[in-house]
């Protein structure tokens, strides 16, 4: 596979002037000003202004000689930012973005599932790729972990979603999904006089374990050197939906090749319910039939964990396993809220997560980390430990610790990978400037993200994306959605018949319920 970096080359060195640098390790309320100067994709040093390093007054110097190897970027009146991290999305169904409400998640899954819509065009690929990894960058999001399923599963998939990556520059941690068990988590509240159409649709077709594995160890070892802002992962489902030998097969793949393991775990009640009955020789916990398999360890970090238990909660602890939160998707798939305040007291990583864009609707960390503080809030009435700074960690070094990459992205400072985020601080959001870290949680939500500097090259420069013409690329975007939109009507018609029995199986769910601390209480009768 050939791919083509964004832009043009990139300047060796860089020399970004006179920002307020947003670092893990300083005044995040009022950060210092100073000169950060980039060499090669790195970041070498942290100058203050009035006392420039040589080497920042040697780009100073070639700059003004036009010389091509450097750059100056002038940061007065900017926040500069580590490159936010998005630990957990799927590019597969963003162009169903604003299609789909008010579904639980079995009944959404029927209509964003790619196993649903088989075979898309190169074309398609590409278009929905693009657009998911420039709402990352217009919202400050330098890295993104894309748990993507693909259908068909061959190389000329994977490597159009590769190269769409790399036309624009966006950092992702890529990771196949596979899964050998189809049924939906809500097939055993399903009806048991449920028509046959209706049951096909709910069981769907099992798949192969052996032959996943063999894909995904070969395309490993056949990408085995990809550019520079593209990283390997792996990932199965969830566990409850693989087989024994898919889970030990990604552990395996996973000690062997040193990559970072992403699954689904307890996003919903269902799934809760499922493991209780599927798993006894695990106590009825797909937290430790993952340690049964291999999965749990410091490599994986799981997404959702809603319905976790304070017991499995003391095991991911215990074996280094994150978590990725995702408020968005939780909220809007009435999966529900996430046991933050006890993850946090655990010691448990966590990072934060858009989710799909039919169910998130956006890649905005900025709303990521407002919910996340928001939600942790109303979880005890005195105050919490999740504020703005914890909103912050999870979504540049608790981002960084979930895709494998803690010593690369995620920080500001000397020796990481100069990843970066300018925020125009004259935006309305900014006055009065009061709290870097409280206004960039609480009050920004991606209008002010003016520049974004990725290995050192600047990908998105006064808010347009420099190695795209983003007019052109609207016009493949309504050419693309013709036959999109056609096709999506055609499945909801093909779906659709199922879609009372899924209500009334999360109704029957809903009547089991152990626990529904997980949801927003009714008022009370009196």
């Amino acid at each position: 596979m050939n791919i083509i970096a964004a832009g043009s080359p990139s300047p060796s060195r860089v020399l970004v002037r006179g920002g307020r640098v947003l670092e893990a390790s300083g005044n995040l309320h009022d950060p210092r000003l100073l000169d950060l100067v980039i060499v090669d994709g790195r970041i070498v040093s942290l100058d203050e202004p009035e006392a420039p390093s040589a080497l920042a007054l040697d780009i100073l110097h070639h700059a003004q000689a036009s010389d091509p190897d450097v750059r100056v970027i002038d940061a007065r009146d900017r926040l500069v930012a580590p490159g936010f991290i998005n630990a957990h999305y799927h590019s597969y169904d963003v162009l169903a973005k604003g299609l789909l409400e008010n579904m639980p998640f079995d009944v959404w899954a029927l209509m964003s599932q790619p196993a649903y819509w088989g075979r898309r065009s190169p074309q398609e690929l590409r278009v929905r790729t693009l657009i998911g990894a420039i709402e990352c960058l217009k919202n400050g999001i330098t890295t993104v972990q894309d748990m993507s399923s693909l259908v068909p599963q061959d190389e000329e998939t994977l490597d159009t979603i590769l190269a769409s990556y790399a036309e624009v520059g966006l950092r992702v941690v890529f990771s196949i999904a596979v899964r050998d068990i189809a049924a939906l988590d809500i097939a055993p509240f399903v009806a048991e006089d449920a028509p046959e159409m209706v049951n096909s649709i709910v069981q769907g077709q099992p798949g192969d374990a052996r032959r996943d594995l063999t894909f995904v160890e070969a395309q490993l070892r056949r990408l085995s050197s990809l550019p520079d802002t593209q990283h390997w992962a792996l990932s199965a489902s969830g566990p409850q939906r693989c087989s024994n030998e898919l889970l030990e097969g990604i552990a395996d793949l996973s000690q062997r090749h040193d990559l970072p393991i992403f699954t689904h775990v307890y996003e919903t009640p269902a799934q809760l319910a499922r493991a209780r009955s599927a798993y006894p020789e695990d106590g009825g916990s797909l937290v430790r039939r993952m340690k049964r398999t291999g999965l749990l360890g410091p490599r994986t970090t799981i997404a959702h964990s809603v319905w976790i238990t304070r017991e499995e909660i003391g095991l991911l602890a215990e074996h280094g396993t994150g978590v990725v939160h995702n408020p968005n998707a939780n909220l809007k798939l009435k999966s529900g809220i996430a046991p933050l305040l006890d993850l946090h007291e655990a010691g448990v990583n966590i990072a934060l997560g858009c989710d799909n864009c039919s169910c998130g609707d956006t890649q905005n960390i900025f709303q990521a980390m407002k919910l996340f503080t928001l939600l942790a809030g109303v979880m005890d009435p005195l105050p919490t430990p999740i504020g703005a700074a914890e909103a912050f960690r999870a979504a540049t070094e608790g981002g960084a610790q979930a895709v494998g990459l803690p010593r690369e992205v995620g920080a500001l400072s000397v020796g990481m990978r100069a990843d970066l985020v300018l925020i125009d601080l004259s935006d309305i959001a900014w006055q009065p400037y009061n709290s870097a870290l409280r206004q960039l949680v609480y009050a920004e939500n991606g209008r002010s993200v003016r520049t974004v500097l990725v290995e050192g090259r600047v990908v998105m420069e006064d808010g347009r994306i420099t190695g795209l013409d983003e007019a052109a690329f609207r016009q493949e975007v309504i050419e693309v959605m013709k036959t999109y939109r056609r096709d999506f009507d055609a499945l909801h018609a093909r779906q659709a018949p199922a879609f009372p029995y899924l209500l009334d199986a999360n109704r029957r769910l809903a009547a089991t319920r152990i626990d529904s601390g997980r949801f927003v209480p009714r008022a009370q009768p009196k």
